[in-house]
């Protein structure tokens, strides 16, 4: 699998020589090559704004263009062998044109193709082959939003009721309006992280139990450019890479079992001595995780009774719930009315409890892996009270208005695919409450277990990273929410716990479609709450539990980070999963040394393993 930026350009074709334009009125920004091509993009979205006409269809009046230019390293080991090595450079664009007014325009209808339209552009900057491929982009857009734009008039036409909120509000004031930035400085290693990956795959040599595994290294250094209609200007240039190690294996009973860990990474990664040590820990643990999932006891039952998060666990949860439905973003606009399916659960919920009384919420994207300045809309970033003694205060907005708010609180984060939504940045819980040590904890929650009919009782240790391992590889671990429900990941290291305090490793547990009702009935947390970087997809759909997978790990997301203490929930629903395994011979890896070949129970008693 290749890490890189699955843009979908579409080629322009040639268009006729552009009229000269007005320069913008903020005027240009200086005589580099990125700033002369802002100056000519800002010069056709201005003309593009006065020319583009359909008859008895609206008129724009935005149009927006973005920039993003990429140079990918995609480095895939095992078994001491490089399956990938590809380092490229790559470049597109994608234009957004509204039509109608920030009243009412084409955005947020449902089943659409979306408002933005990808072309592709030069590695390096070059003003009059932009300006060309905008040219025929700009028309394709405007089309494109206008038949939308009749479609969502004809369906308003037909409801009941109030007429929705303004479909776009104020922009930033002041505007930001930034010349081009320096280059970063650093160059990759490639031929050191080469070694690196190769290095640490070699490790896969000792643990014949499993199947298959690859270690990874990624690398993407980005430079987006937002240019628009009203004078906005902004670029951003990040460096960010991930170390990650996915494995898989069978268990005896032939259950595909799959396990990942990631280093995630703000700089362009080094090939030193603090990396590989780093990156061995992680190989060794994901191994002996999986190793040990592989031997361990299928969950024997049903449990509704209380559940403890620990450690990761807690952050990931929250990650999976709160990230993706404290959004602003209303639901989008289908045949029947809004989509509300599509809409984040916690948008309703503004001055009511959500949370127990005893937590607060808070999103700061000042300090923290998630840390911004501003967002992707030129909006300044600041801190954020969610939850206030268990009451929902407020929404992580965009520029896109509900019914309870119309301003941004500049929390619209852009992926490297141009994906836009909002989001976390850093978030922390933080209670009034006393928090308990994990003895405490886990006495608390076997004495809950036990009012609620059980001698036992589930800890948590670890979600499955959706985001690293991509979808699950079994029919019967998908839990099909609907109806307002949210599909969590399945545990990745679940324990169950006994009346004497004994823990055992189960497998097959998979959480029920759960409302988001259940984070009022934290009853306990614990006493320290550890940050925990993580790179998820921005907006509704995206959040912990997406399912990017490693190849878009760094592409598909953003950066946030969340800090929790352990958490002890009621309310939640485990199921153990029942699905038929095929018992499927076990061929021996490729790139793994003849004298280990892969054995595991299941191929042990299968005649027909070669």
């Amino acid at each position: 699998m290749i890490g890189s930026l699955m843009f979908a350009l579409l080629l322009a074709a040639p268009a006729p020589a552009p009229v000269e334009a007005s320069p913008a009125k903020s005027g240009p920004l200086g005589e580099a090559p990125l700033d002369l091509e802002v100056a000519a993009i800002e010069q056709e979205l201005a003309r593009g704004l006065a020319g583009l006409r359909l008859p008895d269809s609206p008129a724009p009046y935005l149009a927006q263009v973005q920039l993003i230019r990429a140079t990918v390293l995609s480095l895939d080991g095992s078994y001491g062998g490089i399956i990938t090595d590809v380092l490229e450079a790559q470049a597109a664009a994608s234009v957004e044109v509204r039509v109608g007014s920030a009243a009412r325009d084409q955005s947020g209808t449902f089943g659409s193709e979306g408002p933005q339209l990808r072309f592709n552009i030069a590695l390096d900057p070059a003003a009059g082959l932009s300006r060309r491929k905008l040219w025929l982009a700009m028309d394709q857009a405007f089309r494109g939003a206008t038949g939308t734009y009749a479609q969502k008039l004809a369906i308003l036409a037909r409801l009941a009721g109030e007429p929705p909120q303004a479909d776009l509000g104020p922009a930033p004031d002041p505007l930001p309006r930034q010349p081009a930035p320096p280059k970063p400085p650093g160059e990759l290693d490639r031929e050191a992280l080469r070694g690196l990956v190769t290095q640490l795959s070699k490790r896969f040599v000792d643990h014949p139990a499993i199947d298959n595994g690859d270690v990874y290294v990624q690398v993407l250094r980005t430079e987006i450019s937002t240019i628009n209609s009203e004078g906005l200007v902004m670029h951003e240039l990040h460096d960010r890479a991930v170390l990650a190690v996915v494995a898989d294996t069978r268990a005896a009973d032939g259950m595909h079992l799959d396990a990942g860990g990631v280093i995630h990474l703000q700089a362009l990664p080094q090939a030193n001595d603090e990396l590989r040590k780093r990156g061995e820990k992680l190989v060794d643990e994901v191994l002996r995780e999986l190793e040990a999932l592989a031997q361990a006891p299928m969950m024997e039952e049903d449990y509704d009774g209380p559940v403890l998060f620990q450690g990761p666990a807690a952050a990931q949860l929250l990650a999976a719930t709160i990230a993706t439905q404290v959004g602003g973003n209303p639901a989008p606009l289908g045949d029947a009315g809004r989509v509300r399916d599509f809409e984040p659960h916690w948008q309703d919920a503004l001055g009511k409890p959500v949370m127990p009384d005893f937590i607060d919420l808070e999103d700061d994207p000042g300090e923290g892996f998630g840390r911004y300045a501003v967002d992707g809309q030129g909006f300044a970033a600041s801190p954020v009270t969610l939850v206030k003694g268990g009451v929902l205060k407020d929404l992580l907005m965009t520029r896109t208005p509900n019914k309870s708010r119309g301003v941004s609180n500049g929390r619209a984060r852009v992926s490297p695919s141009l994906r836009i939504g909002p989001t976390i940045s850093n978030l922390s819980v933080k209670s009034k409450k006393r928090g308990l040590g994990r003895a405490q904890l886990e006495r608390e929650l076997l004495r809950r277990a036990r009012e609620d009919g059980y001698e036992f009782a589930y800890v948590v240790e670890a979600l499955r990273d959706n985001n690293v391992l991509g979808p699950v590889d079994r029919e019967g671990a998908t839990g099909y929410g609907g109806g307002r429900k949210v599909s969590l990941p399945l545990p990745a290291r679940i324990y169950r716990i006994d009346g004497s305090g004994k823990r055992a490793l189960v497998r097959g547990a998979m959480f029920s479609p759960a409302s988001m009702r259940v984070l009022r009935r934290i009853r306990a947390v614990g006493n320290v709450a550890a940050p925990l970087a993580m790179r998820i997809p921005p907006g509704y759909t995206g959040g912990f539990g997406a399912e990017t997978g490693v190849e878009g790990i760094l592409s598909e997301t953003v950066d946030v980070q969340v800090s929790s203490p352990d958490l002890l929930l009621d309310g939640l629903e485990l199921l153990v999963e029942r699905s038929e395994n095929e018992r499927l011979p076990v061929l021996a890896h490729p790139l793994r040394p003849a004298a280990t070949p892969a054995v595991t129970p299941s191929a042990a008693d299968d005649e027909d393993v070669e």
